[in-house]
């Protein structure tokens, strides 16, 4: 076999070795749904404790007994959420998080930064 063949086969066996299964792809989609939903609570637990409830209860799809039941679960819901000072801190939190997690990227850029770019440290005194 010529080289460029075997060099050709062990990158592809190594990228199929580091695939993600069908199983992996499903679990992490799944976590990363379960992050976004405790993300939105938390947000909606700062403005309103009660909406926040709800929330969760809707992310968990309760089972109801009665379609009655359902019917005024969806109402109370979508009253809180609907609500103007609710909307406004919502979107208030939100922004706050995506400025802290900004904010936070920035700090650890400036820091990696800094460090490579700075006489006192250089990877050969390590």
């Amino acid at each position: 076999m010529s080289r460029s063949v075997l060099t050709a086969t062990f990158a592809t066996l190594l990228l199929s070795a580091c695939a993600l299964t069908p199983e992996e792809q499903a679990q992490r989609a799944a976590e990363q749904k379960k992050f976004e939903e405790n993300l939105q609570v938390a947000l909606a637990e700062q403005c309103d404790k009660d909406t926040a409830d709800l929330m969760r209860e809707q992310f968990d799809q309760r089972e109801y007994a009665s379609e009655k039941e359902k019917q005024d679960f969806k109402l109370r819901y979508v009253e809180k959420i609907n609500e103007p000072m609710f909307q406004s801190c919502y979107k208030m939190a939100w922004q706050n998080y995506l400025s802290q997690q900004r904010l936070h990227e920035i700090r650890n850029a400036y820091y990696h930064d800094w460090r490579w770019r700075s006489p006192f440290w250089h990877p050969w005194y390590w």
